[in-house]
């Protein structure tokens, strides 16, 4: 499959997508320059870019974000990262390390923390956290006429997510029974994990040495800071966690390709509308689950 392009790198992102975050922060620590394309998500806002005719021929999915090499597409932010480190070894930092108990470590997280249409919600790290955002979506969907969001989801090609968004604009965030229990064990397994990783390697990155990981890492606990939730990171049993992401944030990667993103009119007024600076409602659950 090979699509139009016009520069060697061109990204398709979303400013507030975490997984489009991940992508924009790999290509910034790789120092591989790309032109931007950015995508107005049809859950974020009625103008609902993903799911155009144009888009769906570089990403039949109509997911953020899409990298595409000199015409050829590649999906997923994981994969994205690892494939412009594999092609320029020399260039910027190296993201997959050359160690193989430490590959075997990043190997984890590259499926752990990796989000999947295939894999359920609530089934991993990656997928955990995007559950917590759900009253943020939930918001952003009211926002926008019920008849254009169903309209928009109709021609979603993956329908179980169209169905998922739908019902956030009719329901608002009401899942199943365990949803949530379900991703804080998710959540809290991921952190303990890491904790544990940052004190063998003694840090100050996951692995050591700057990697992947850690470009998972920066997007995530950003997240967590969004359905606010970061003051988890602050636990007796996580005592690395809090300075790692300090250290994250002082990357400059972290103002360039996440802060400098933010979207002032849709997604940032969601979030002081459904938290205000208040912890979020769940803390409780996720911190219980943590010490359980």
């Amino acid at each position: 499959m090979s699509v139009p392009f016009e520069q060697e790198f061109e990204l398709y992102h979303c400013g507030e997508s975490l997984c489009s975050q991940k992508a924009r922060v790999g290509m910034a620590e790789k120092d591989v320059a790309y032109k931007s394309r950015h995508i107005v998500l049809c859950d974020i806002g009625e103008a609902c870019e993903n799911l155009t005719p144009e888009y769906l021929a570089v990403n039949p999915k109509g997911s953020v974000p899409t990298l595409v090499h000199n015409g050829e597409p590649v999906y997923d932010a994981h994969r994205m990262v690892r494939y412009v480190d594999e092609r320029h070894p020399d260039r910027g930092e190296k993201l997959w390390p050359a160690d193989p108990k430490r590959q075997s470590e990043a190997e984890f997280w590259f499926s752990y923390g990796m989000l999947k249409d295939e894999k359920p919600l609530s089934t991993s790290f990656g997928t955990a956290i995007p559950v917590f955002t759900l009253p943020i979506l939930a918001t952003t969907l009211g926002r926008q006429p019920l008849e254009s969001v169903e309209k928009n989801f109709a021609r979603h090609p993956v329908q179980a997510r169209a169905q998922l968004f739908i019902g956030l604009r009719k329901n608002g965030p009401q899942p199943p029974p365990g949803f949530f229990e379900s991703a804080a064990k998710e959540l809290c397994s991921g952190l303990l994990r890491l904790e544990r990783t940052i004190a063998e390697s003694r840090g100050p990155w996951a692995l050591g040495d700057f990697s992947l990981v850690d470009v998972t890492m920066m997007a995530c606990f950003h997240r967590l800071e969004d359905v606010r939730l970061d003051v988890i990171l602050k636990e007796k049993s996580l005592p690395h966690l809090w300075g790692y992401w300090e250290r994250l944030q002082n990357r400059p990667s972290y103002k360039t390709c996440v802060t400098v993103w933010h979207d002032a009119e849709a997604w940032r007024p969601a979030i002081e509308e459904v938290f205000g600076a208040i912890p979020s409602p769940l803390q409780p659950l996720v911190t219980a689950t943590l010490t359980s």
